[in-house]
This record gives structure tokens, sequence and C-alpha cells, in this order.
């Protein structure tokens, strides 16, 4: 395993850099780690359901508006929007006042987003009766731009950023129509595998640690966006690929089993361990994998292995969701029997239960002990 990847116990790390004089004070250094395992952060499922709710609330808050005429068809969204907006920005104001265990900053906070999302809403609803689906994409991005580093609560950025992603593929999808021209649907099939291949690299940068953790909701949000892109061109591949003649799945497949090479020469510490004969076959099954693995399946593997090598477990958990939602995808896509569907099931167990007989051979899959 390589260097970054040992794992270590806390007592077993702390007497390793007081040996080595880079630790002066382990008492202060254990009370740092205390105080940091035992604040009162919600976990993260609490944090998400807080979320639901608060967008639950939202889409009745806007229904109640419609419905009791205080706003009509006609508008003016913009003007409400951005009241909206405003009182959203000063009760979360109001809410950083309160400590962070209290009732009243978490009701404070809570609905502080109920109606930024209400305000984001009806602001967009202004642009998209302009100019359609890309009134989405240009009025999100601009009422994301201008509040992501003034309002700072982690899921509104996340939806937020999440959304544009979002919309930007479906302008560009509805864009070419289902049955365009066949060179508007390549290039708009080329589009999406580019803007796949740029999600995935500026999320990779952006989680990489070397940016302000502020960015953290946005990486997490091109993520998403890469995942939505995945699916929409994973569904309507075959259709585009009748039409043009184009083959934009396999394109996405070999993009993002290149993204895993790339992921796994990294988690296995660089070029040296390519001198070892399991690296380079695992290589060489993954680019083969490439041209008959659905894009999906690749695109949770990439998840799994880099949420592994950084340790970040959401991206861990979200890359197990993905795989087995690809997988039945690719499984129920199949234009075979169901004979040779279990057949295909059967031998692709076996070949992982072999690969990994193959890669802990000789001890290659112990743990490294500190």
């Amino acid at each position: 395993m390589a260097e970054h990847q040992t794992r270590y116990t806390i007592p077993g790390l702390f007497a390793r850099l007081q040996s080595e004089g880079h630790l002066e004070d382990r008492e202060k250094a254990s009370e740092f780690i205390r105080k940091l395992h035992t604040r009162d952060d919600p976990p993260l499922y609490l944090r998400a359901l807080i979320g639901l709710g608060a967008f639950i609330s939202s889409l009745f808050l806007i229904g109640f508006l419609f419905a009791s005429q205080l706003i009509d068809e006609d508008g003016p969204f913009i003007i409400w929007g951005l009241g909206f907006i405003g009182a959203a920005f000063g009760l979360w104001k109001r809410s950083r006042k309160e400590d962070d265990a209290s009732f009243l900053k978490i009701f404070l906070t809570v609905l502080s987003f109920t109606w930024m999302a209400v305000g984001k809403t009806l602001f967009v609803l202004e642009f998209s009766e302009a100019f359609e689906q890309w009134g989405v994409f240009f009025g999100l991005g601009l009422i994301t731009a201008s509040t992501y580093f003034v309002y700072r609560l982690t899921i509104d950025r996340f939806l937020s950023c999440l959304g544009v992603c979002c919309a930007f593929s479906v302008a560009i999808f509805k864009e070419a129509g289902p049955d365009g021209d066949p060179g508007v649907l390549i290039a708009m099939g080329l589009c999406i595998c580019g803007l796949a291949a740029l999600q995935a690299s500026l999320a990779a940068y952006l989680l990489s640690g070397r940016v302000d953790r502020k960015f953290l909701p946005m990486a997490y949000a091109l993520v998403g966006g890469l995942t939505v892109n995945v699916f929409l061109l994973t569904l309507r591949g075959p259709g585009l690929k009748e039409i043009t003649g184009f083959p934009f799945v396999l394109v996405l497949g070999l993009l993002l089993a290149a993204g895993l090479v790339a992921l796994m020469v990294r988690a296995a510490g660089g070029r040296r361990p390519l001198r070892s004969s399991r690296l380079p076959v695992a290589l060489l099954a993954t680019i083969a994998g490439g041209f008959f693995i659905s894009p999906g399946i690749l695109l949770g593997v990439c998840l799994l292995v880099y949420g592994y090598g950084h340790h970040d477990r959401l991206l861990t958990a979200f890359g197990g969701l993905v795989v087995p939602v690809f997988l039945f995808h690719w499984y129920y896509d199949m234009e075979l029997t169901l004979t040779v569907k279990s057949a295909v099931l059967v031998g692709s167990g076996l070949a992982m239960v072999a690969g990994r007989y193959f890669f802990c051979r000789g001890g290659a899959g112990e743990e490294v002990e500190a």
C-alpha cells in the first residue's frame, strides 16, 4: 500500500511525531482533537433532513404566495425574489449571534434557508419567462455567483451550484431536441462529453486540498452534475447513435476509464508500483472495460477509488450508491435472454473473485501498521 494510505492510530501518530521532534506539547494536541470530535455539529444525515425539510417548506410557501394571489402569474418575480433573499440574509446574520447548540440558531438558520430558496426560485422565474431553458441557467448562475461568498450556508451553496450544473445540461439537451439535425446532435453529445471531463477535473482540483474549504460544496455539486450528465447521456446515447452513427456512450466510457486509470496510479503511489505485474493488469482491464462497461459504473468506481484514497466518506458512500443504480440499468438494458444475463452476472462475479485473489496474493492486500 502507498505511504500516504498507511493507517495510523492517534496514539501511534502522536508518538511518531513526538519522536521526530514535530510535536512540542502532546497534551495540547490531544485536547484539540478531543474538542474537535465532541463539538455540537449535527451529523450529516440530520443536516440532510433539515435541508430537505426546509426545501419542502419553500415549495409550500411558494404555493401559498400564488394561491393567495399575493403574486400573480405576471410577477414582478424579480422584486419578490430579491426581497426574500434580503430577508433570508438578515435572518442568517441574526442566527450567527446565537450559540451553536441553541434552538433559536437552528430555527433561524432553517427559516433563512427556506426564504433563500423561495427568493432564488422567484428570481429565476423572471429569467425563465424571458429566455426559457437558458433563462433558468443564466438566472440561477447569476444569483448563485452573487450570494455564494456572502451567504455561507453549505447546503445553499451545494444546491445552488448543483442547480446551475443541471440547468446547463438540460438546456443543452433541449437545444438539440430529441430528433434534431444530426450535426447539431453530434455537437450536443460532444459538448456533454467535454462538460463531463471539465466537471470531473474541476471537482478533483477543488477536492485536492489546495483550495479553500468554502469551495467544497461547489466540488460536490460538480460531482452531482457529472452524475446527471452521465445518466442523461447513457439514457439517450443509443437513440443518438441511431440518428448520428456516433458512439457517444463509448467516448464517455473511455474518458471515465482514463480518469479511473489516473486515480488508480495515484492511489497506488505513482509510477513505482507499475513495475509490479498487478497494477498494469488492472490498468489494462480498466481500459478494456471502457469499451463495454456502462459509463455510470465506471463513474461509481472512480468515486469509490477517489473517496477511499482521500478518506472522503461522502464520496465513498455516493459511489457505493451510484454503482448499483447504473449496474441495474446496464443489466436491464441488455438485449439478451434472462439465461444469458444470469451467465453474465455469474461470470462477472467469478472475475471479481479471481481478481481479488490475484491482487491479494503475496500480501498485497495487507494493511501497513504504524
